[in-house]
């Protein structure tokens, strides 16, 4: 009879979450060979081998599926044509739920009321939930797990996985004068290491520009899964009472559409329906962008604008 090998079904922009997982199963005493994870070295498909013939054939072996779901995992056709083989052939599974995902967002065959594990904090609730899935490992695989190395290397991945992947890095942005590369006009002048918080600085004395932009890169994401479960663009901002109205403008499959917002110099918080953008479904498949517009007639003199943790919720 062919051992048993837990399949880990994710999606690959989940990798790091993933990773820190398999590395928790090897410290805890499982071997490479008792799993299946594409995004790890050492429990890869082997080479050579048709990934999708691969897959299938492992499906129909003695395998223990975990599902690492998350807003990734619903956008990629791959984790779900797994789902939904691992349904048909009706395999022992288990939920993960990663930072940000909760068990309202779960669809498709797996069953969103059946208990899974909420990753994304490292409290009592999270403990337990894995104490109990030690209960699982301990019989599907025969060993003895010693109690400290569990709790330290448990607790080291449950921290390892609170980032909320909803959190958009916004170090990755940059400042434009629209059709004026030369001047300054507007200006990045600070960017928190945390990556949460970005400060800029617009003075439009220093360009003929009508328009300038703070431009956040978003890494040609998928969002379907976003506007599907009616979420929100969210962030929080203010800026110095010369500066009043900003559009926030999202690209979608390269066309730009814009929502206006009214700042002043208390910081407020926003949260902005998807929907209010677009409602077009294709058009949330392509997300590279999402820009603050600022014109020049909503400054009536130099001015600065902080925008923080912007986010989908």
């Amino acid at each position: 009879m062919a051992k048993t090998k837990l399949f880990i079904s994710h999606s690959s922009q989940d990798a790091n979450v993933v990773t820190a997982f398999v590395n928790f199963m090897l410290t805890i005493g499982l071997k490479s060979e008792d799993m299946i994870c594409t995004s790890v070295p050492s429990t890869k498909i082997p080479n050579g081998e048709d990934i999708f013939d691969y897959l299938n054939k492992t499906l129909n072996e003695d395998i223990f599926v975990l599902f690492f779901l998350s807003d990734n995992y619903y956008s990629s056709t791959v984790c779900l044509n797994e789902m939904g083989a691992a349904w048909i052939r009706k395999v022992d599974s288990l939920n993960f739920l990663l930072a940000g995902f909760d068990f309202s967002d779960i669809r498709g065959v797996v069953n969103k009321n059946k208990v899974g594990i909420k990753l994304g904090t490292c409290d009592e609730m999270a403990k337990v939930s894995l104490n109990e899935f030690k209960e699982t490992l301990t019989s599907l695989f025969g060993i003895t797990i010693n109690q400290n190395v569990w709790e330290l290397a448990r607790d080291g991945f449950l921290n390892s996985a609170v980032d909320n992947s909803r959190f958009f890095n916004m170090l990755f942005s940059r400042s434009y004068c629209i059709n004026d590369q030369e001047n300054d006009g507007c200006k990045i002048i600070k960017k928190e290491s945390s990556a949460r918080s970005v400060t800029v600085a617009v003075d439009f004395s220093q360009t003929d520009s009508k328009l300038a932009s703070i431009v956040f890169f978003n890494g040609r994401k998928n969002f379907t899964s976003h506007y599907i479960n009616k979420r929100n663009l969210c962030f929080e901002a203010y800026a110095d009472p010369g500066l009043t109205y900003v559009d926030i403008e999202l690209k979608l499959s390269d066309v730009d559409i814009r929502y206006e917002i009214c700042l002043n110099d208390d910081e407020k918080s926003f949260k902005i329906p998807l929907v209010q953008f677009c409602e077009y479904l294709s058009y949330w498949e392509n997300v590279p962008e999402i820009k603050f517009i600022i014109h020049r007639k909503n400054v009536t003199n130099p001015s600065k604008m902080t925008i923080k943790n912007l986010r989908i919720e």
